[in-house]
This record gives structure tokens, C-alpha cells and sequence, in this order.
């Protein structure tokens, strides 16, 4: 029992007639916090119910301890004003039960008890307790407590929910970041114009090559070099525009007959290459070399006009006897210009082992 009862009740009936205005306090919002009051001795329930009533929290009640459980699984409430001393579960074990489930654990509990032992207050706080008032006790200190406590899980549920919202936003901050990095990856190896490889891409590409050439005596791999013949004269005459359509449909053209583990890169202006991955043999090369002169010599219907174009191309055969892949590229590139300067067509460029 709560003791002096008299006391108690005329100071409840000042705080009905002038209760403590606390705009701060969580009893004032909107959606009044609810707290759940156990204790079986049914004048301590009315007494302690009545003065948080008058301040405006939600008051639920219990008198015992299997109904608190019941109570705070079936609807959690904000707070709750546990006794210690109760028949069937101790507020011990009842606060024990709360915090073992974690939809409940994050409920503040206050022991209400007329122990006031040391080693009492101190199991109330290894339970899960988090604030102890001994009986009989004021009204303006119980007030002060559940504010005090209300006010902390409002601020803890305001930091969880932050944090959440922080977490995110880094979330969507990394995918954008990702979807960033993924945007100039692509920008720095992928041709702006065609949408195929660049001469970056293609070296690396080399690079790789190379070294399986390197590791393995039998890995073989070949490069054309592409050059469009005069390709100024149909900027010229036919416009910028008009050129880069023909490059686009050439592109297209060449995709449609190369292997898919092989490599098409724009090099720059009217010049591509082609990776050969593991030709069969040099014939194969030089056929698929004059495919492509045929595919092209086909005219480019472009803005209503037939565009005719020939191209010349360089080739060469890689392999482990190569230092580096500019070396490859150099050679290649010196056969497309011997090709060029005797009218077109494919030239081979035979490095040796």
C-alpha cells in the first residue's frame, strides 16, 4: 500500500483543479503516450491512475503479473509502472519476460516497490529496469520520472529513426555513386558515337592477349585494322551527319559477321579494329578480311542517297613474340597504310617469332 493515503489524495485533488502544465512533456502531444500501471493492490491502481489521468497520459491497468504480459504483448504500451511484490509473478520475472522478446524489449520499465534495499534496486536494474521509485513516493517525483522517461524513449525513438532514414540515404548515395562510377567506367572505355569499344579498351583487350599468348605457346590471336578511304571527301560533300551514319550502319555491318569472343573497337574517326580470338589458321583471317571488304563495298542508303565506301585493312598474327600490345598495334597499323597506298584492299603484316 501506498502510504499516507490521505496525503495522497488531497494532493490529487489540487492536481485536478490546477495540474501541471508541461507543454514539454509527452502527456501534451497529439497522441498521448500510454502507460500500463501493475500492481495488485487496487487502491496503489486508482491512486497513481487518477494523477497520470490528470496530466493526460493514457493509463492502462493490471494486477498481476501473467496479466501485464498479456496486456503488453496483445498492444506494447509507451511506458510501464511495475510493483515488485505480486502473487502470481514477481516484477522481477514479469520485467524479465518483456525484455527476453524483442517486439517488448524496448520498453521502459520503472519499479514501484516499498523495498528500498540496496541489492532490491540493484536486481531491478540488471532485469532491465531503468529507473526505481520506493514507496510511498510524491506525486511531483513520480510525474518527473515518467516524463523523464517518456522523454528519453521519444528521443531514442527520434535518434532510431534517423539512423534509419541515414542509413537510407547512404544506401541510395552508394547506388548512385555506383550507377556514377559504372556511367564513366562506361564513358572512358565505350565510344560515345557507335556504342562498341574504344582504342583503350581495345589495348587492354591486347594486353590480355598477350599475356595468354605468354602463358601458353599455343594461344594464337589476330588484328585487322580498318581504314575508311577518303572518308573526308564524304563529310565534305555530304555533311558531318551523314558520316556518322555511315560509321553507325558500318558498325552494324560488322557486328553482324564477327564472332562474339571477338572484339570490334572504334580507334578513332573512320578507323576500327577487329580482335580475332584463337583463329583456326591465317586462311581464316585473310577470308574473313575479305568478307568485310564486300559487306562494305555495299552502298550506305543515307538521307535518301546511295553512299558508296571502301576501306582498307591492315593485318597481323599476335603471339608470345610480342613485347608489349602497342607493338602489335603498330605493326597492324603499318599494313593498313601499305594496303591504302596501293589502292586498298587487305594487307598482312608477318612478324616472325
Amino acid at each position: 500500500m501506498i502510504s499516507n493515503d490521505t496525503q495522497l489524495e488531497k494532493n490529487i485533488d489540487d492536481y485536478r483543479a490546477d495540474p501541471i502544465s508541461d507543454m514539454g512533456s509527452p502527456a501534451t502531444s497529439v497522441l498521448p503516450s500510454e502507460i500500463l500501471i501493475v500492481d495488485d493492490t487496487l487502491e496503489n491502481l486508482r491512486l497513481l491512475s487518477n494523477m497520470l489521468s490528470i496530466q493526460g497520459y493514457s493509463v492502462r491497468k493490471a494486477t498481476g503479473g501473467e496479466m501485464a504480459i498479456q496486456s503488453v504483448e496483445s498492444l506494447p504500451p509507451d511506458l510501464i509502472l511495475l510493483d515488485i511484490l505480486m502473487p502470481d509473478l514477481n516484477g522481477y520475472e514479469v520485467c524479465s519476460q518483456i525484455k527476453r522478446n524483442p517486439k517488448t524489449a524496448h520498453i521502459p520499465i520503472v519499479f514501484l516497490s516499498a523495498l528500498d534495499d540496496t541489492l532490491d534496486k540493484v536486481k531491478a536494474f540488471e532485469v532491465g529496469g531503468v529507473d526505481y521509485l520506493t514507496k510511498p513516493f510524491q506525486l511531483e517525483e513520480v510525474l518527473a520520472r515518467v516524463h523523464n522517461q517518456l522523454s528519453l524513449k521519444d528521443a531514442q525513438e527520434k535518434v532510431i529513426a534517423l539512423n534509419a532514414k541515414l542509413q537510407e540515404w547512404l544506401v541510395d548515395q552508394n547506388q548512385k555513386l555506383h550507377r556514377a562510377n559504372s556511367r564513366i567506367l562506361e564513358t572512358s572505355s565505350i565510344d560515345s558515337l557507335t556504342g562498341i569499344p574504344n582504342r583503350a579498351s581495345l589495348l587492354t583487350r591486347l594486353e590480355q592477349s598477350l599475356f595468354l599468348a605468354k602463358m601458353d605457346d599455343a594461344y594464337k590471336f589476330a588484328l585487322l585494322y580498318l581504314d575508311c578511304d577518303r572518308f573526308s571527301t564524304i563529310n565534305q560533300s555530304f555533311g558531318y551527319q551523314a558520316g556518322d551514319e555511315i560509321l553507325q550502319e558500318l558498325v552494324k555491318r560488322l557486328q553482324a559477321i564477327i564472332h562474339p569472343d571477338d572484339m570490334l573497337a572504334r580507334i578513332g574517326g573512320d578507323q576500327f579494329a577487329i580482335l580475332i580470338n584463337k583463329p583456326s589458321d591465317p586462311g581464316q583471317v585473310h577470308q574473313f578480311a575479305q568478307e568485310i571488304l564486300v559487306i562494305l563495298q555495299q552502298p550506305f542508303p543515307i538521307q535518301g542517297q546511295e553512299i558508296a565506301l571502301s576501306v582498307s585493312i591492315g593485318t597481323e598474327f599476335g603471339g608470345a613474340h610480342f613485347e608489349k600490345a602497342d607493338q602489335i598495334f603498330g605493326h597492324t597499323e603499318t599494313a593498313m597504310y601499305h594496303s591504302k597506298s596501293t589502292g586498298g584492299g587487305q594487307s598482312t603484316a608477318f612478324t616472325e617469332p
